[in-house]
């Protein structure tokens, strides 16, 4: 079953776009080939929802983070190993050495492209073939629990064929300008046709490779912590000193969702950082889901169907939908999915902000109620309505209240970015508005 999750849900957590310095993506992206980025590309695209397959991910990604080994990347032997192998056929020797002929004869002509190609491509491919086996002979010898067995690491090839593979490059080494044509053909025809399946499985290897090493080196870097995946059944959400992870300094906070405390009703002045707290939670979990570390000290969930959010949501102008409407249909794809018994994590950031508050005030708390009453979903909720905090917590519903705290320092607001327990009532817009001499701007323009 695959995760749940939807354009809009990924814009609002800023995760896709490796043309978006800012993204989670590219926080990530430290691959050095092209073969490691769109891997890590396909990985971001596809959470998991089994525990087996997300523990596995995370497992290794935590074996890569451990490592002492890393493979050293030559850019410019693997782009010519790349095209080299590429255009391999299947030929038999005698064809091999015809065309090895046709080469040297070119190349005695003064047409030396062909020739140099191939004994650049014969060198590069041995090179790297060789290199890789020692790398993943030294990683195989740290697995300790059999974690690589029958993975795109265990190149058995690799080790049955290394003797010859070494006395090809020995043979070839001796000769520093010009490979034999008898050589250059019996090399043709191994690397391209006798040995090329498997070459192009190496070359899958080291994309791979690639890829857990950017991985591990940000994580290693940032001190990300590995996610715990515990059983679905228990509908567990814990996460200590969560932070968004592309806001330079940012602040941790604490959350927790078990069974029926299933909905978090958060308040707070505007810049006080419920967006950010909001976007902090919905990375962790989206990160837990493929496997990846994430930003925070400690994280413990149970796996889930699907993340889905309302954070940035606009009108949509082709379908002549306003921003309430907008947000209305964001609700009902929400009932939608609860109405089937999905498990979903759901994350609203200042529900029904697109009409006047009364009815803002009705259908956020007539909506949080309904949505509390399903305890296979977890949700996280935002409003400035702090009146209907203060009616859920007279229902003495299992609704947990947190809000950003703003101190004012004479005139001006001070924020920590901690949440605390509680509903806020903090009020700060006339105090803006007072800072920046709006009025006193008006009343001069006036006059």
């Amino acid at each position: 079953m695959s995760f749940i999750i939807d354009k809009q849900t990924l814009q609002d957590l800023n995760i896709s776009g490796k043309y978006n310095r800012d993204s989670i993506f590219s926080l990530y992206n430290k691959t050095e080939t092209f073969g490691g980025e769109l891997l890590l590309e396909k990985l971001f695209l596809q959470p998991f929802t089994d525990p087996a397959a997300i523990d596995r991910q995370a497992a290794l990604i935590s074996f890569f983070r451990s490592s002492q080994q890393t493979f050293q990347i030559n850019p410019d032997d693997l782009d010519i190993v790349q095209n080299f192998t590429n255009s391999y056929s299947d030929q038999h020797f005698a064809l091999a050495l015809a065309h090895a002929g046709r080469r040297k004869l070119l190349a005695a002509l003064g047409l030396k492209e062909e020739k140099k190609y191939l004994e650049s491509g014969i060198r590069a491919t041995l090179r790297i073939m060789l290199h890789l086996a020692s790398y993943l002979s030294e990683l195989q010898q740290q697995d300790k629990t059999d974690l690589l067995r029958g993975s795109i690491f265990d190149q058995a090839w690799l080790r049955e064929e290394y003797t010859q593979l070494a006395q090809l490059q020995h043979k070839i080494e001796s000769y520093a300008d010009s490979i034999p044509l008898g050589l250059a053909a019996s090399c043709d025809y191994q690397l391209r046709h006798k040995w090329s399946k498997e070459i192009q499985q190496s070359l899958s290897a080291i994309y791979h490779i690639d890829l857990y090493q950017s991985i591990a080196s940000v994580a290693n870097d940032r001190g990300f912590v590995r996610a715990e995946v515990v059983a679905a059944e228990r509908q567990h959400i814990l996460l200590e000193n969560v932070y968004h992870p592309t806001i330079p300094n940012a602040v941790g906070n604490d959350l927790t969702f078990d069974g029926e405390r299933n909905l978090l009703f958060l308040t707070g002045a505007n810049m006080a950082g419920k967006s950010t707290y909001m976007k902090s939670f919905g990375i962790a979990i989206y990160l837990a889901h493929i496997g990846l570390p994430v930003p925070a000290n400690r994280m413990v969930f149970s796996v889930k169907d699907g993340l889905y959010s309302s954070i940035n949501v606009s009108d949509d102008i082709d379908m002549g939908h306003s921003h309430y409407y907008a947000e209305v249909l964001r609700v009902k794809k929400v009932a939608e999915y609860v109405n089937q018994g999905k498990n979903m994590v759901v994350i609203f950031d200042e529900l029904f902000k697109g009409t006047n508050v009364k009815d803002a005030f009705e259908a956020t708390l007539t909506v949080t109620r309904a949505f509390q009453q399903h305890h296979n979903c977890q949700y996280l909720i935002s409003t400035h309505i702090v009146e209907v905090g203060q009616q859920l917590q007279q229902e003495d519903l299992s609704v947990q209240f947190i809000y950003m705290p703003t101190e004012m320092r004479g005139q001006v607001p001070y924020y920590s970015y901690r949440s605390a327990q509680g509903i806020s009532s903090d009020k700060h817009g006339m105090v803006l508005i007072q800072k920046e001499k709006v009025l006193e701007l008006l009343e001069h323009n006036s006059k």
